[in-house]
């Protein structure tokens, strides 16, 4: 959680051509502003709780974050991202608000900056500035998980043998990694013999997933660069039981 007197990072005053001390002479404009919150963060006093009482501690955090910008911004309007409550009127984990959508003076909505509970405040609009059109994204990294079978001269049937291929691309989006991918399966495909004079080729088969890495560059001390999640059965060792009160 933010510490008091610590400061929110403020993005996109870029796309009006402003920068945080620029954007401090705006005075009165009006703004549209999303103040991202820090809902779900696992705090030391979130951990110091049995499990039985962390959701309930962390709806009545974020709700007192929530109602003291209220009180002490009346200046502005706040409408909160919030799932439907479920039945008895209590809200689910996944309904609790995270974000809320702000609108008024931009003295005001930078002051929600130093607000407790604040991860980020994005600016989305500034009247009478025109948002400047953002320049062309820089290409990310992305992991292409492809199938591919090995065909072998001749042969008609029994098991084929097939190749579980990751290949790291840099793309914009993930149909241009697909894209991007496709003279190198063809090079990837060319035939060649083996020892008993048979043509051989690695024939791409399909795209079995394209995960996105996020990053431009890839860390040499160590990048993720493909996660896939899956079930087995608990092991012993594994079993997790934090000590309460630390």
């Amino acid at each position: 959680m933010k510490q008091k007197g610590t400061k929110a990072r403020v993005t996109g005053l870029e796309r009006f051509g402003l920068n945080e001390g620029s954007s401090r002479r705006l005075g009165s404009r009006k703004v549209l502003a999303c103040v991202h919150l820090r809902t779900y963060d696992v705090t030391p006093a979130v951990r110091r709780l049995t499990p039985s009482k962390r959701i309930a501690y962390m709806t009545a955090r974020v709700d007192r974050w929530i109602e003291s910008m209220y009180r002490h911004n009346p200046e502005l309007s706040f409408q909160a991202k919030v799932g439907k409550p479920s039945g008895g009127g209590l809200r689910r984990w996944s309904q609790l608000p995270s974000s809320l959508v702000i609108r008024g003076p931009a003295r005001g909505v930078s002051a929600l900056s130093r607000s407790t509970g604040v991860r980020l405040v994005s600016i989305t609009r500034v009247a009478g500035r025109r948002r400047r059109r953002p320049p062309k994204p820089a290409l990310e990294w992305y992991c292409v998980r492809a199938l591919v079978v090995i065909r072998v001269e001749g042969e008609k049937s029994g098991m084929q043998t097939t190749e579980d291929r990751f290949m790291l691309v840099r793309a914009s989006y993930f149909e241009d990694a697909k894209k991007r991918l496709r003279r190198h399966w063809r090079e990837y495909a060319r035939p060649y013999l083996n020892a008993k004079g048979q043509m051989v080729s690695w024939q791409f088969d399909q795209v079995v997933d394209i995960y996105w890495i996020g990053q431009t560059n890839i860390d040499p001390t160590g990048s993720e660069v493909y996660s896939k999640l899956g079930q087995r059965r608990m092991r012993p060792k594994y079993v997790w039981r934090p000590k309460q009160g630390v």
